[in-house]
Parts: structure tokens; C-alpha cells; sequence
């Protein structure tokens, strides 16, 4: 069976795990605690050298990189989530790549450090959340119009960009980053997480937050 290495508070980890539930592939989900180091024991570390997670291991085929793996569960499953004709393809990869750099990566930042900065006694660096406020403002809008012209963000298919989206997007509440300005993704976004690839891991990232906090 496919093992997925990861944990509830990681989105690169929910994204596969999305896309796992989505495709209706069974797996054992092996969660790694971050705060005791479990990416850094040896035993992990001959999963995935680099210490993070997620990480995948498929019948003794092993891979990390959340993109990787969720395209490599696509693939193997022949599914219109990662298209075949190149161009279809192209503009998935547009997609992926935007959400993931442009959005998920600053949504994280912010993340950070109002929330989990303070659960590791870290400086917060107010400067990296202003910063990344304000990517956000400027990339916001782009997504927003593109979702008020389709359904998602390729166009009436569902893909991974989407899911990508979707789990860079998760935190938000618990960052405190207002989207309701954005109708468009806020109807988007509401309307995925009512589904069963979405629930199946979580009813909200905020109650898997609550889950560690109390540990």
C-alpha cells in the first residue's frame, strides 16, 4: 500500500493527501511530528535526506516534493488532474507553479510567524509579514479574476493547480489574511471544502491546529 509521510499542519502534505483521497487511491498515513524532530531521525532521513516532508513510498518507490508526488499520483492513475496533451498541460504547470510560488509560499511566511514562531519561542519577523501581506495583495487579484472568468483555475476542469491552491489557501484564518474582498476565490474555495477529498482529511486546518496545540 502507499505510504504518505507527512503532517496535518504541513499544506504541501495536505495537497497530497488531497489528491490521494481525489483519485481514490488507498494509503497508510504516516504522520511525522515536527515538534519532537521526527524529520530529522535516521530512519526518516533514508526516506527523504533533506528532513521534510511530505514523502511517499509506493511498493518501495520512493519520492518527496509535494509537486512531484502529486503528479506522479496523476499520472499512475491516467487522470485528467494532470493532463496529457502538452498544452492542456502547460497551463496546469502555470497554474501549479504560480499558486505554489506567488501564493502558498507567502501565505506560509505570514503563518509563520503569527502563529508558529511564538509555539517555537521564535523571533517573529514583522518585516517578513508585511512583506508577504503585500505579495499577497498583489497576487490576489490576479487569481480572483481568473476564477471569475472559470470554474477553476485552467477553466472548467478540475486539476492540481487547483488542489495546489486549495492547500496553499488553508491557513488562512489561523494567519489572519482576509480574503473576503475576493469573492471569486472565497466561492471557489468554500465549495471545494465541502467535498469529500477535503473532509476525508479534516473538517478545517484550524482543527487539526487545535489538535497539536493540545498535545
Amino acid at each position: 500500500m502507499l505510504k504518505i509521510y507527512g503532517s496535518d499542519l504541513s499544506s504541501p502534505s495536505n495537497k497530497v493527501r488531497f489528491t490521494a483521497n481525489y483519485l481514490g487511491i488507498p494509503y497508510e498515513y504516516i504522520k511525522i511530528n515536527l515538534r519532537a524532530g521526527e524529520h530529522q531521525a535516521p530512519e526518516f532521513l533514508k526516506i527523504n535526506p533533506a528532513g521534510k516532508i511530505p514523502a511517499m513510498d509506493d511498493g518501495g518507490f520512493i519520492l518527496w516534493e509535494s509537486g512531484a508526488i502529486c503528479k506522479y499520483l496523476a499520472n499512475k492513475q491516467k487522470s485528467d488532474l494532470y493532463p496529457g496533451e502538452f498544452k492542456e498541460r502547460a497551463i496546469v504547470d502555470q497554474w501549479l507553479d504560480f499558486s505554489t510560488l506567488h501564493v502558498g509560499m507567502a501565505v506560509s511566511r505570514v503563518l509563520y510567524n503569527r502563529v508558529f514562531a511564538a509555539m517555537r519561542k521564535e523571533e517573529v519577523d514583522e518585516r517578513s509579514i508585511k512583506e508577504n501581506l503585500k505579495f499577497l495583495e498583489r497576487f490576489f487579484p490576479v487569481v480572483d479574476q481568473q476564477l471569475g472568468k472559470n470554474a477553476y483555475l485552467t477553466g472548467n476542469k478540475w486539476t492540481l493547480a487547483d488542489i495546489t491552491l486549495l492547500a496553499g489557501l488553508d491557513p488562512i484564518e489561523i494567519a489572519h489574511i482576509d480574503i473576503s474582498s475576493y469573492k471569486n476565490i472565497v466561492k471557489w474555495r468554500n465549495g471545494l471544502k465541502q467535498k469529500d477529498f477535503y473532509t476525508k482529511c479534516y473538517k478545517e486546518y484550524g482543527e487539526a491546529l487545535k489538535q497539536a496545540a493540545s498535545r
